[in-house]
């Protein structure tokens, strides 16, 4: 991942579950370590700005790491099609149980199911125990690109990376490697 790319947070504002969870960028920081976004106070600042959720971008930063580690323990478990992590999935079940959901009838019969306030934090982990145990399970990957590592919903069945880049930075690497041997 490029310094630019870093710093745009291209894939941050898509939805809330995911921009919690794609704060740090695995493998892109010295010596391969990881990039954490909420430590680093530029990233920090530049993620809170990209935020899909204004409710969200205010949380207290110490609100903020508390929420990442169960939503991203539990989206890797889904990414992965492994049951969720005990400590993750009581944790999300109880900040989920604030989140009030209200269903009514639209207007063409159809039955839609709306949230209805709560906290932000009790919001994401709703969005995180749906997006990990409900239909669009099936979509959701890992991106497995050098320097990324991001959480993202497949468009086509197929999709391996999250973006164009991971594609050909992830096929370049592999060309670098069979050269080298």
């Amino acid at each position: 991942m490029s310094l630019k790319n870093l710093r745009e947070m291209p894939w941050i504002g898509e939805r809330p579950v995911l921009d919690v969870a794609n704060t740090v960028v695995v493998g892109a920081g010295h010596a391969g370590g990881d990039v954490d976004l909420l430590v680093d106070p530029e990233l920090l600042v530049s993620w809170r700005e990209k935020v899909c959720d204004r409710e969200l971008a205010d949380l207290p930063l110490e609100d903020l790491v508390e929420l990442r580690a169960p939503v991203r323990a539990a989206l890797d478990a889904a990414a992965r099609q492994t049951p969720l992590p005990g400590p993750a999935r009581v944790r999300l079940n109880a900040l989920a149980a604030r989140a009030p959901v209200t269903f009514r009838v639209d207007d063409a019969g159809r039955l839609a199911e709306q949230e209805a306030g709560g906290p932000v934090a009790a919001a994401v982990a709703r969005q995180a125990l749906v997006l990990a145990a409900g239909p669009e399970q099936v979509r959701l990957r890992r991106c497995p690109a050098p320097s990324c590592g991001m959480f993202f919903l497949a468009r086509r069945r197929d999709q391996a990376w999250c973006s164009i880049g991971c594609g050909n930075r992830a096929r370049a690497a592999r060309r670098s490697e069979h050269r080298a041997d």
